[in-house]
């Protein structure tokens, strides 16, 4: 799993792909490859690279990572913790392989995705500790977004809402929320005492204030924080009802993604990332 990404370095490097080929037609009775020194000296650097991933996993039950050049120069190795390994944005080139080991099981975290997307890397692949693997490319190369850390947000968040609904817990905002939001906004801008007022006073005040009440509570509710500006300056996550539901909600949210059934989960979430930035998921974990 990535934990960190270092972007001190800016990356915008301009390239072009060129398609592979196969050297001769596959026959039905034999399939030959056209091996050249470039894709020896590849293939070679990312087995030794495995080799050197399941050993600190079986040695250490660490995380160590690779940044592999295209041609199969080893840019770079990171020693991590248990947990995680980190890695030099500077370091990843256009079209570059990335492995690291996961001690437990477990697929591509969304970190490890999100290193993916906002780099020019080619591939990111995990390594379990019996060789196990999974992996994530782009089906077209690109320079990458760049923007690490709110790609790895969304992708947080995702998967910790996919849990929630696993755990059956609610995350949505309703009209409930509205009124709890309309009530809390009158008192700070009225100085009235609101607790005691029933929704259809609340849903009035509201729509006196130009809010469409018939709105979906999404958009009544980002209606309201416009109105709610300074009021939320020192807060401003106060009504988001997914983050809150998230943290309220951490341990749990671990205990279920650490878990065998979380295994299924992150499975379904690198599935969903794939089909949604148009990337090609692999695993043999299932």
């Amino acid at each position: 799993m990535i934990s960190g990404i270092n972007f001190l370095g800016q990356i915008t490097p301009k390239y072009d792909l060129q398609a592979q080929k196969p050297a001769l037609k596959p026959m039905e009775c034999d399939c030959f490859v056209k091996s050249t020194p470039e894709t020896d000296k590849k293939e070679e650097a990312i087995q030794k690279a495995k080799e050197k991933i399941i050993q600190e996993i079986k040695d250490n039950n660490i995380e160590y990572g690779f940044t592999i050049s295209p041609e199969g120069e080893i840019l770079a190795q990171n020693r991590g913790d248990e947990h995680s390994c980190s890695v030099d944005s500077r370091k990843i080139v256009p079209q570059a392989i990335l492995l690291h080991g996961h001690p437990v099981a477990l697929p591509l975290s969304s970190g490890d995705i999100a290193v993916l997307i906002a780099t020019p890397a080619k591939t990111q692949e995990a390594i379990m500790q019996d060789g196990k693997f999974s992996r994530m490319s782009k089906r077209n190369p690109d320079n990458g977004t760049g923007d690490y850390r709110q790609i790895y947000y969304n992708l947080e968040k995702q998967l910790n809402l996919m849990a929630l609904e696993q755990l059956g817990i609610d995350y949505k905002l309703n009209m409930g929320d509205i009124i709890k939001m309309g009530k809390d906004h009158i008192q700070y801008s009225t100085m009235r005492d609101m607790e005691d007022a029933d929704d259809d006073t609340i849903i009035e005040e509201l729509n006196k204030l130009g809010i469409d009440t018939q709105q979906p509570p999404e958009q009544i509710a980002n209606d309201l924080k416009e109105l709610m500006f300074y009021q939320l300056l020192t807060n401003p996550q106060k009504y988001d009802k997914e983050h809150n539901s998230i943290m309220d909600n951490y341990d749990s949210i671990q205990e279920l993604l650490n878990s065998d059934e979380g295994k299924v989960l992150r499975h379904k979430f690198a599935q969903k990332i794939a089909d949604k930035y148009d990337l090609e998921y692999q695993t043999d974990l299932f």
